[in-house]
C-alpha cells in the first residue's frame, strides 16, 4: 500500500516556531551541563586545594627536620674530635 502524499507545505510561521523550541530544548540541556560542570569544577578545586595545603605541611616539617639534622650532625662532629682527638 502506498504512502498517501501530504498537500500540506510547512509555513513559515511552522517552521520558525519548531526551531525555536529545539532551541530552547537545547538552551536548557546546556545550561543544565554547565551546572553539572561547575559542581564538578569545585569539587576538584576543593580536593587540589586541601592537597596543596598538605604539601606545604610537608615541605615546613622537611625544613624543620633538615634544620635539625644538620644542628645534631655539627653536635656529633664536634662530640668526635672531642672523644677521638681526631682534625
Amino acid at each position: 500500500m502506498p504512502k498517501p502524499k501530504k498537500d500540506q507545505v510547512a509555513t513559515e510561521k511552522f517552521v520558525w516556531r519548531l526551531f525555536s523550541e529545539l532551541d530552547q530544548k537545547i538552551d536548557g540541556a546546556t545550561d543544565s551541563l554547565k551546572a553539572d560542570m561547575n559542581k564538578k569544577f569545585d569539587l576538584i578545586m576543593e580536593q587540589l586545594t586541601d592537597i596543596a595545603g598538605q604539601f606545604q605541611k610537608f615541605d615546613q616539617e622537611r625544613e624543620i627536620i633538615v634544620h635539625r639534622q644538620s644542628d645534631h650532625s655539627d653536635r656529633i662532629e664536634k662530640l668526635e674530635q672531642e672523644v677521638f682527638k681526631t682534625s
